[in-house]
């Protein structure tokens, strides 16, 4: 399996993943929008009720080690983030060959959802 063989090969890649399984995490999820690098998704956090947007990248297919390196990219650059005007990152969980990086501005997420 690519996943664990890249983990293999940077075992600190694995400390960038939270191990819970997403969809027993969030629910509610309606797609808010989509690009070249995967959809976002608005959702709901079951175990606080918050609002959060759920940005899905797959992994598979073609130029699998590129997208790959590019999530684990956007995951490092997310964990850095810390500013009151920006997201507020809440991790990245793996399933079936897609990332799910959770990030949490509710202010964002309730005007795409208005529309």
């Amino acid at each position: 399996m690519f996943f664990r063989s890249s983990l293999d090969k940077d075992p600190d890649a694995a400390e960038l993943f939270c191990k819970d399984d997403p969809e027993k995490l969030f629910a509610d999820l309606r797609e808010i929008g989509h690009g070249s690098f995967g959809a976002v998704y608005f959702a709901r956090d079951v175990r606080n009720n918050e609002v959060v947007a759920i940005k899905k990248m797959s992994y598979s297919g073609k130029q699998t080690n590129e997208k790959w390196q590019d999530i684990i990219k956007e995951v490092k650059f997310l964990q850095k983030l810390r500013h009151p005007n920006t997201i507020e990152y809440r991790g990245c969980y793996l399933k079936e060959h897609t990332a799910w990086n959770c990030i949490l501005e509710t202010k964002i997420i309730i005007v795409l959802t208005r529309k």
